[in-house]
């Protein structure tokens, strides 16, 4: 295992096995992925008891849905009778309990195993030892966030509250999801996350981005404050006289969002957000809407990159947004990034590739974000 990238006179990425080995994607399985908080979906996708959605995240399917008192439970999409998915469909309802469709064992919403037909309680198996298995979830001002293994951070919320104190401003409770997007990428994923944490391409690639975003500001706020930590705090900021981050700098939705929706001022450039690396959770707010970007490793390969956006819980679409221009910028920037990040890891597999050495005014992240990714591999976090 690589301890350095420290090159003396400047810093490269990972050696070439760290994106190509089954072995070390394992590991890093084991030892990071799945310990770490990771956002699953907005509370607005379940609003009612017995709503549910269903996410997969490393090879495991996750039922998350809403039970008594609001109360969000996060559950593993398997019977504990013979392995099949009790829930189906990506998202629905269900008026009491879950029932597997392959012989009918049904669960309460919390997990808890309450019939098995012809199995009975007491007389041959305890259902008290045949729930769902569990799965850590927290939910932060209407953000649903989960972790499959032992949390390398307790908590995602007191995290995130150290981190992003002033988002309450907007309200992300009273938020709801309007749109996702899903790519499935033919790359390793820490070369996607490696180009998402740098703007060194961002000119030549994003035409679309860069109208709205600072970029001299944006490479500033990565060389000074981007932290080798876990999580951390901020938006993207945006240029004078900017509004959103859209297509042409102007509101795309309405409400704003928060206190701005009551009518307090909105500050010069504002912008807010949220962070968790290496298995990227991106939350960028503006004070219209919101972008939340999850990065989803599958195997050694291949990774999955989904956005969702948000806008405030009144907006009606056709009235107080339209999707095309709401979603104009990053869609057009995931397009991209899919194209480059594809191309480096083609490259990646050359016979002959070694890391370049990295742009310290304009890839100073990615040391910080893969000294994070080594201390946490080697448990020296």
């Amino acid at each position: 295992m690589a301890t350095v990238i420290d090159h003396g006179a400047y810093f490269t990425t990972l050696p070439r096995d760290y994106y190509l080995s089954t072995e070390i994607f394992e590991q890093e399985r084991e030892r990071l992925l799945t310990r770490q908080w990771h956002y699953a979906g907005h509370i607005s996708e379940i609003p009612s008891r017995g709503d549910y959605i269903v996410i997969d995240l490393l090879g495991e399917s996750i039922v998350i849905a809403r039970g008594d008192g609001g109360t969000v439970h996060a559950l593993l999409n398997v019977c504990r009778h013979r392995g099949h998915p009790v829930c189906q469909a990506p998202k629905g309802s269900v008026p009491r309990r879950f029932v597997c469709p392959y012989h009918q064992w049904s669960y309460d919403l919390d997990g808890r195993l309450r019939h098995a037909p012809s199995v009975d309680d007491g007389n041959y198996i305890d259902y008290a030892d045949w729930a769902l298995h569990t799965v850590k979830v927290e939910v932060w001002h209407g953000l649903i966030f989960v972790c499959l293994g032992e949390p390398i951070t307790a908590s995602v919320s007191v995290s995130l509250d150290e981190v992003a104190p002033g988002l309450h401003r907007l309200e992300p409770d009273r938020l709801k999801q309007v749109h996702e997007v899903s790519y499935q990428i033919e790359a390793n994923w820490k070369v996607l996350l490696e180009n998402f944490q740098e703007c060194y391409h961002c000119k030549g690639s994003h035409p679309e981005l860069c109208v709205a975003m600072d970029l001299k500001e944006m490479l500033q706020v990565t060389a000074s404050q981007r932290p080798v930590s876990e999580f951390y705090g901020g938006g993207t900021p945006t240029k004078p006289g900017v509004k959103s981050l859209s297509s042409d700098g102007e509101y795309v939705s309405s409400p704003l969002l928060g206190e701005f929706g009551r009518g307090s001022a909105v500050p010069e450039c504002f912008e807010a957000g949220f962070a968790i690396q290496p298995m990227l959770t991106r939350g960028i707010f503006s004070p219209d809407h919101a972008t939340i970007h999850t990065l989803r490793p599958i195997d050694a390969t291949h990774v999955r990159w989904i956005s969702r956006w948000l806008v405030h819980e009144d907006a009606k679409e056709g009235v107080d947004y339209d999707l095309e221009r709401l979603t104009a910028v990053w869609r057009a920037t995931n397009e991209q990034d899919l194209s480059l990040v594809e191309g480096a890891f083609r490259g990646v597999q050359s016979q002959r590739f070694v890391p370049g050495p990295l742009s310290s005014s304009q890839e100073w992240a990615l040391n910080a974000c893969l000294t994070l990714y080594l201390q946490l591999m080697e448990g020296t976090d």
